[in-house]
């Protein structure tokens, strides 16, 4: 698997990120900033890691699901901004052959669809 770790753009953007959703803990809406943080990570590995931005882009996914995963249950818009994070990325920016399929989140989306078809 690809790293990111030695590169200085992707530690700062991926503190930018962390920074941003710590925010969302004091009630702030940074999902705006984070979209740009996102964009200009997909710019500067399109632009400097020309043989495979897509394999780097992925592992900074894996990475912010990572990092999700692992912050305190009590932590939920610190979470969500860290998961809504990869998930822009997986459903804009990764091609279609890497994407891998996420079972929980289909899941849970099937169930809301089951849930608004039981409603009369």
């Amino acid at each position: 698997m690809k790293t990111y770790t030695n590169d200085p753009f992707m530690k700062d953007s991926l503190n930018k990120i962390l920074g941003l959703a710590t925010l969302t803990l004091y009630g702030v809406n940074v999902q705006p900033a984070v979209d740009g943080v996102i964009d200009s990570v997909f710019h500067h590995l399109h632009k400097n890691k020309p043989r495979d931005p897509d394999g780097f882009l992925l592992a900074f996914k894996n990475g912010l699901t990572t990092l999700a995963d692992r912050a305190d249950d009590s932590m939920t818009s610190y979470r969500k901004t860290l998961h809504d994070a990869a998930l822009l990325i997986r459903m804009t920016r990764i091609p279609p052959h890497m994407k891998s399929v996420d079972s929980a989140q289909i899941a849970s989306l099937f169930q809301k669809f089951q849930l608004k078809m039981e409603r009369p």
